[in-house]
């Protein structure tokens, strides 16, 4: 790990935000489902694979951009 190449404060603040603003929709995403606001199965699925896959990938990409410049 070299120390020129840490990231700067707020870019780490901010992909820490993305994490946080994903498990949120995470979260969310039944309540969407059971209010009525996803009206098709296609509209389920597609929603449903790009909220959890997606956060799923930021928080591995965030275990390995911090394990490889550190916090």
């Amino acid at each position: 790990m070299s120390l020129n190449n840490k990231k700067s404060k707020i870019l780490r603040i901010l992909d820490v935000a993305g994490v946080a603003l994903g498990l949120v929709f995470c979260v969310l995403y039944p309540g969407w489902w059971s209010d009525g606001y996803l009206s098709n199965w296609y509209l389920k699925i597609a929603v449903g694979i790009a909220v959890y896959g997606g956060t799923v990938a930021s928080l591995w990409w965030l275990y390995k951009d911090i394990k490889s410049r550190g916090w």
